[in-house]
C-alpha cells in the first residue's frame, strides 16, 4: 500500500458516481447504473475506508462496528487480484456476513463487469462495497418493478442479482 492514496481514491470514486455511476444510461433502459448512489452522496451516506488487513477478517471486524447511520461503505483494497478479491468477498458473504444481514460486493479493475454493453466497474481500484443485504434486496424488488433488469441478460442477473437469495426472497423472479 505505500502508493495509495485514500484522499485521491475517493476524489476519483465521487467524480465516477457523478459522472458516470448516477447518469442515465440509454443502454439500461434509461436508467443509471445505480439509481440511488446521487442520493447516498447527497446525503452523506458513504463511508470510504482502505482494508489495511485482510480484507475477510476486515470485512468481519466492519459489520461489527456496522452503522445503519450509511447506506454503503466503500473499502479500498489495494494490490489484490481480480479472482482473489472475488473468491474471499464469495467467502465471507457466505459464511458470516449474510447470516448478519450484510453483503459485500467486489468490483476490480481487472474483472469487467459488462451489463448490455456497459462497462460497470470503477476502473482504476479494487473495491468492496459493503451494504445491508435486506435494503439491497428491497430496491432490488423495486427496480424490477420499474423495469431496471429489463435489459440483463441472465448471466448478469445471476452474477449480480440472484445469488444473493442464500438469504433473501429472490428480488427479481417473484
Amino acid at each position: 500500500m505505500p502508493n495509495f492514496n485514500l484522499d485521491e481514491a475517493k476524489k476519483y470514486m465521487l467524480q465516477w458516481i457523478s459522472d458516470f455511476v448516477s447518469k442515465p444510461n440509454p443502454l439500461l433502459n434509461d436508467f443509471p447504473p445505480c439509481p440511488f448512489a446521487k442520493q447516498a452522496v447527497l446525503e452523506k451516506k458513504i463511508e470510504f475506508e482502505v482494508a489495511d488487513k485482510d480484507i475477510n477478517l476486515y470485512l468481519c471486524e466492519k459489520s461489527g462496528r456496522w452503522s445503519d447511520e450509511i447506506d454503503v461503505c466503500c473499502i479500498f483494497v489495494p494490490e489484490i487480484g481480480p479472482d482473489t478479491l472475488s473468491n474471499l468477498v464469495m467467502d465471507v458473504n457466505k459464511n458470516y456476513l449474510m447470516p448478519m444481514n450484510l453483503l459485500a460486493l467486489e468490483d476490480h479493475p481487472e474483472a469487467e463487469e459488462n451489463v448490455n454493453g456497459v462497462i460497470m466497474n470503477n476502473g482504476k481500484y479494487p473495491i468492496v462495497l459493503m451494504q445491508r443485504l435486506s435494503k439491497i434486496q428491497n430496491f432490488s424488488k423495486f427496480l424490477k418493478k420499474k423495469g431496471y433488469y429489463d435489459v440483463w441478460s441472465e448471466e448478469n442477473l445471476e452474477d449480480v442479482v440472484n445469488w444473493r437469495t442464500t438469504h433473501h426472497e429472490d428480488p427479481v423472479k417473484s
